[in-house]
């Protein structure tokens, strides 16, 4: 079925009013993502696409960084760059027009034309360095970033009162519209799942009765106590107070995990139909109170909740996500663990922190000199667009400094169109995609975050402390599992057995003793742990 462009567009859900101040607004993850409104263009045009003119998608949730704070400086770089071509151009008619009268000079107007579009660049540089100088960084002459964003006529409140409802996930749902349900949470680390028998805990060993040639008692003859019943609700909301009461509330000062953030949320999809023949208009994507009382439904359009335990480091510009599902099925409790990993901003963004104090005679004159050479550099690339199509590896290291730049480019390019594509081909005999209903998918499918993540960690430590906070999120999990089974009264064997496994990472087990049947295990280790890639 593909993807139809539809004329009006639905109207979204009215969203509900933020708070005074934007959680994220002043993280330097924010800081470093509105600098790359500014440096890099595909992002920039990424931004507005997603954020702007696709508003009727849901936005993805925020993992430390503040959306409309990122939107606000791409709307302003854009229109930078906009009252550059315009000037420009204005300016360009005029003077095509005095040459053509003949006031000036041909040599001088023909000066003039290319001159103008140089200056107006130029301004344009000099405009940017002094804003990523004074409003992006971290620190600066006046104050440095303090999460203030420039206003535009675009930027209306109602647009932004909507992305800050939907980034935080205050409806406590998340509408994916891609493969992904955990949007926005960076690429998969580790994942693995367990299911676990709930059978009760044997009495003691006087109590139990023997077998006749004393060997070990099977499964089905020990004594056992009765299992305290509990439901997922019971479980998955106090294995999370424990975790939040672990790690951050209840931890000494010096040990406290002070970016974990424990959240329970739903995921599902939001396709919106429109039935013509009935005249009813656009559906309406559900809410919480919409939701069926079924636990993880399989359906299409089903919501499956999950614990989502997020801890952001290195100022939010690291984040590390686990996932955490429980369902019951047939007396036996099933785990499922997904971790995530948003790795480090792209390294160009970086360079705003090493920018001077201000914009002096000196830079002035080398911004002069540098973009007098870049059209020399242009020239010679436009002759060696060939080579743009040939991998690097054969090239000549003479070439790869010419059309690198473009491959970078590309290649953001490339990952973009990839995270943002949900268009599927109609294969069916008659092309049946033509004549259904009118329908849109309103979900996220990356968050701008994710689009300008970099491929590498920029630093050895920042991915020691992606695996760090995996491990120890795990640890804690386990550990808070295997309490709230034993105050249940559930037979504790098979959970020690699993979380051996998978602390370990060891794919092999031994089972002894009599009929275990109910015991599953399922672990996929790390990938690829010393190459240096995000999320890998």
């Amino acid at each position: 079925m593909a993807t139809h462009v539809l004329d009006p567009r639905p109207p979204g859900p009215a969203p509900q009013e933020p708070p005074g101040q934007r959680a994220y607004a002043r993280t330097r993850a924010t800081r470093l993502l509105s600098a790359g409104t500014y440096l890099d263009p595909g992002y920039r045009r990424a931004v507005i696409r997603e954020l702007l003119h696709r508003r009727f998608r849901v936005v993805a949730p925020s993992y430390g960084y503040d959306a409309v704070s990122v939107l606000a400086h791409a709307l302003a770089a854009r229109r930078l760059r906009r009252i550059q071509w315009g000037a420009a151009a204005g300016v360009d008619f005029a003077v095509f027009l005095l040459l053509t009268n003949g006031v000036l000079n041909p040599f001088l107007g023909v000066v003039l034309l290319c001159w103008v579009p140089w200056a107006a660049a130029y301004l344009r540089r000099i405009a940017t360095l002094h804003i990523l100088m004074t409003r992006v960084r971290e620190t600066g002459p006046d104050g440095g970033f303090d999460g203030a964003c420039p206003s535009h006529a675009k930027l209306t409140a109602a647009l932004a009162r909507k992305i800050d409802h939907e980034q935080a996930g205050r409806s406590g749902l998340v509408f994916y519209g891609g493969y992904r349900p955990f949007v926005g949470a960076g690429l998969p680390l580790r994942d693995w799942s367990n299911a676990q028998l709930l059978l009760g805990a044997p009495k003691t060993q006087i109590m139990a009765r023997k077998s006749a040639d004393g060997a070990p008692p099977d499964l089905d003859i020990v004594e056992r106590r009765q299992v305290v019943p509990f439901t997922v609700r019971e479980i998955t909301s106090q294995v999370a107070a424990r975790l939040t009461a672990d790690l951050r509330d209840e931890a000494r000062t010096d040990e406290r995990i002070e970016g974990l953030t424990v959240e329970q949320r739903r995921y599902t999809t939001a396709i919106r139909t429109d039935d013509r023949s009935k005249g009813a208009g656009w559906s309406q994507l559900p809410s919480v109170d919409d939701l069926p009382a079924i636990h993880w439904r399989e359906d299409y359009d089903a919501a499956r909740e999950y614990l989502c335990v997020r801890v952001g480091s290195w100022n939010e510009e690291l984040v590390t996500s686990v996932f955490v599902g429980f369902d019951i099925k047939g007396n036996t409790l099933h785990t499922e663990f997904y971790t995530y990993v948003l790795g480090p901003l792209v390294e160009d963004y970086h360079l705003v922190d090493q920018l001077p104090a201000a914009v002096d005679r000196r830079l002035a004159v080398r911004v002069a000199w540098d973009m007098g050479t870049a059209l020399l550099r242009w020239w010679v690339a436009l002759w060696l667009w060939p080579l743009w199509l040939v991998p690097e590896r054969f090239l000549p290291a003479w070439a790869v400094r010419w059309i690198q730049p473009w491959r970078v480019w590309r290649a953001r390019r490339a990952t973009a169109a990839v995270l943002l594509s949900d268009r599927a081909a109609d294969t069916s005999e008659f092309r049946l995609g033509r004549y259904v209903n009118r329908w849109l998918n309103c979900g996220a499918l990356a968050s701008v975050r994710e689009l300008a993540t970099s491929e590498t960690y920029h630093h050895f430590f920042q991915q020691s402390d992606a695996v760090k906070y995996m491990q120890v999120v795990e640890r804690r999990l386990l550990h808070n599992i295997r309490a709230f089974l034993d105050e249940h009264d559930v037979d504790l064997v098979e959970h020690d057995r699993a979380q051996t496994n998978i602390l370990l990472g060891d794919n092999s087990q031994n089972i002894l003793g009599g009929v275990n049947s109910g015991f599953g295990y399922n672990f996929q280790p790390p990938e690829g742990g010393s190459s240096g890639k995000a999320g890998q």
